[in-house]
């Protein structure tokens, strides 16, 4: 299936909880949500240095806010783990601010929110939803497109 393997993410597994820097993984049986593995100093530092430095660390490799690798993700006890059978619904859409993608999944009180910081924020959104709508539907199930309200615009999967 066509797709990303991997997708840069803020995740933000409750409302209630901040946005970390993490990764989507997209497994054979279910997504893997990791958060980064730097702790909030570490953040902290690197949000700095990035400040004074215009993303220099980044640039030249020193840093990546998203540090997670597929099998720190596995073994993770922080991962967020959803069958694509249990998604049955999915929001990409625009906001002011930037792209997101909300997941509704079966048994979860809460959205699972995802933010995207790149610079093809739009096409990531769209090709993990597309990602997930199609292993959700190999899988059994078929989430709905729905609109998460707010002063947002929802994307397309068509196309």
């Amino acid at each position: 299936m066509a797709g990303p393997d991997a997708v840069d993410v803020l995740l933000r597994p409750t409302p209630e909880e901040r946005a970390r820097p993490g990764r989507a993984f997209l497994g054979d049986d279910e997504l893997l949500l990791a958060p980064t593995r730097h702790g909030r100093l570490t953040r902290l530092v690197a949000g700095a240095a990035s400040g004074l430095f215009g993303d220099l660390p980044e640039t030249l490799g020193l840093y990546d806010p998203h540090a997670v690798s597929r099998t720190e993700a596995v073994h993770d006890p922080e991962t967020v783990r959803i069958r694509y059978g249990e998604l049955t619904g999915l929001a990409p859409f625009a906001r002011p601010t930037g792209f997101s993608l909300h997941l509704r999944v079966d048994g979860r009180s809460e959205d699972v929110r995802l933010a995207f910081r790149s610079d093809d924020e739009r096409a990531e959104a769209v090709s993990l939803a597309r990602a997930l709508r199609d292993r959700a539907r190999a899988a059994g199930g078929d989430p709905s497109v729905f609109d998460p309200g707010g002063r947002t615009r929802l994307l397309s999967l068509d196309g």
